[in-house]
């Protein structure tokens, strides 16, 4: 556990010193870093890694409303600049990978490659993120968390006795941070820029994802100028939670790839 301070507040992070190349993970919207848990329990106990919790959610202080994924992207290179990293491996889910394309976009030097788990170039129209703010707005996060579990996980882990744990966790994110990074979501759309990102890539997909459904991360992989595919048959938006060893094999085969 480690702070680390931004111009906004506190940020929350969690580093483990190692060999190889260090790998960030960044959080899904609504999760903490404890997402990544079980990956990083897989990995060998020697690899480099930092784990960070965004604005507003886990650990992290909510920072004044008003800023875009630029700035969440600013705050994984403080993270990285703060704990000794100079280059490394960005691993993201959902808006984690929308903020990992923005990275290597902004700090290419800095990554070494990228591996983006359930996620786009942009994450829907604009419009269904200004209903979820205004629906947050009415009713509280813990009245939307049921609904968004579906949409998170696939029937196995529906049916998990931990899925629960999962769906308070969001319910328990706060609402200011949360609305903030929805509001960062919509606005953005770097799909015409995707051919700038040239660094080896890992796109992972779930079968059953509502969220960013196969057809969605497929396209992100094919514009992507090097990347591969792996779509997970039995998860939904968060394989890393649902299935983390299988996650971590894919991860750790195209680690030890673009490292030979």
């Amino acid at each position: 556990m480690q702070a680390i301070t931004r111009d906004w507040g506190i940020m929350h992070v969690d580093h483990r010193a190692g060999s190889g190349v260090p790998l960030v993970f960044v959080n899904s919207l609504g999760t903490d870093l404890r997402m990544w848990d079980a990956v990083i329990a897989a990995l060998p106990e020697d690899r480099a890694c930092l784990r960070m919790d965004k604005r507003g959610h886990g650990l992290s202080e909510t920072a004044p409303q008003g800023y875009g994924i630029p700035d969440l992207a600013e705050d994984v290179l403080a993270a990285m600049t703060g704990t000794g990293i100079d280059r490394a491996i960005i691993v993201g889910c959902s808006i984690g990978g929308l903020i990992a394309q923005h990275v290597a976009l902004m700090a290419p030097e800095r990554v070494a490659g990228l591996v983006l788990s359930n996620t786009a170039s942009m994450l829907g129209a604009a419009e269904g993120w200004h209903t979820r703010i205004q629906a947050v707005r009415e009713n509280g996060m813990a009245a939307m968390a049921e609904g968004i579990m579906p949409r998170w996980f696939g029937p196995k882990m529906l049916a998990d006795r931990t899925a629960p744990l999962w769906r308070t966790l969001l319910a328990r994110t706060d609402q200011e941070g949360y609305i903030a990074t929805c509001a960062a979501i919509a606005g953005t759309d770097i799909t015409e820029r995707l051919g700038e990102i040239t660094q080896s890539a890992l796109v992972l997909g779930g079968k059953h994802d509502l969220a960013t459904p196969p057809d969605m991360v497929e396209a992100l992989a094919r514009v992507l100028p090097r990347a591969d595919l792996v779509m997970f048959e039995d998860t939904g938006h968060l394989p890393a939670i649902e299935a983390p060893e299988a996650f971590t094999r894919a991860l750790m085969t195209f680690v030890e790839r673009i490292s030979a």
